[in-house]
């Protein structure tokens, strides 16, 4: 990211960071979202995520001009800032719509859910690197690659891929996935690279554009992770590891 910031300084663009799995996390000892190195920080709070409001998100900037228009496009561009109008008002009931904006209000029972989870995320973040570290030396002698994690960062630890050596086993991809599945295993694949969607490949991108996006996607499974997982589930999620790959 700070790479990416003076290289914006350099050539003018301007930086929207996508921190949907990455509440709780840091970067050089900020948090992620305080948008010391972008303009806009966006956040999603879908069911999966660290945090919940059922559906939803945030945005977070530094910027007063950029605050007030998203609180305005997220509201069919409506105001009642007579900083923001061309008339005065002509009573309390007045606004004036300056913008074609949209309705992404969220509802007061989704804020009072994710603000309940906000006083919590600093314990789930945690949680998650506590069985992070312990499925790292559960997982260590296994034919995989376990996530990588940079040391100017403290990740929120979404998820957990671990990336098959399939050249040292006798079964693919699809196979341990189904495996895992059949052993009640809830695991999934993230992500299928963009340039392999068909609304992509219309702009002509195609397989074997991002060989190491299309490798990393090729090997990978999300195993379980999540605050309130007990070792002995975790236990069980190894053990059926090892089963299949041995």
């Amino acid at each position: 990211m700070k790479k990416i910031y003076n290289l914006s300084k350099d050539y003018g663009f301007k930086i929207i960071e996508d921190a949907s799995h990455a509440i709780g996390s840091r970067y050089l000892d900020e948090n992620v979202g305080s948008c010391n190195y972008s303009d806009i920080t966006v956040f999603s709070f879908h069911p999966v995520k660290i945090i919940t409001t059922a559906e939803g998100g945030l945005a977070t900037t530094n910027s007063k001009t950029l605050a007030n228009k998203m609180r305005m496009y997220s509201s069919h561009g409506v105001t009642r800032d007579q900083e923001q109008t061309n008339k005065p008002s002509e009573g309390g009931w007045y606004y004036q719509q300056v913008e074609l904006g949209f309705n992404y209000r969220m509802t007061e029972l989704q804020a009072a859910l994710g603000l309940s989870q906000m006083q919590r995320i600093d314990k789930f973040v945690s949680k998650r690197h506590i069985l992070k570290e312990r499925y790292d030396l559960l997982l260590q002698d296994l034919p995989l690659i376990r996530p990588f994690q940079s040391s100017n960062c403290y990740s929120a630890l979404h998820l957990y891929p671990i990336q098959i050596k399939l050249s040292k086993v006798n079964i693919n991809r699809e196979q341990i996935f189904n495996k895992l599945r059949e052993l009640g295993i809830g695991v999934n694949i993230h992500y299928i690279p963009i340039h392999m969607q068909p609304y992509y490949q219309k702009f002509g991108f195609k397989i074997g554009d991002f060989p190491n996006s299309e490798s990393y996607y090729n090997r990978s499974i999300s195993i379980p992770l999540f605050p309130d997982m007990t070792k002995k589930q975790q236990d069980t999620v190894v053990m059926a590891i090892k089963k299949i790959l041995h």
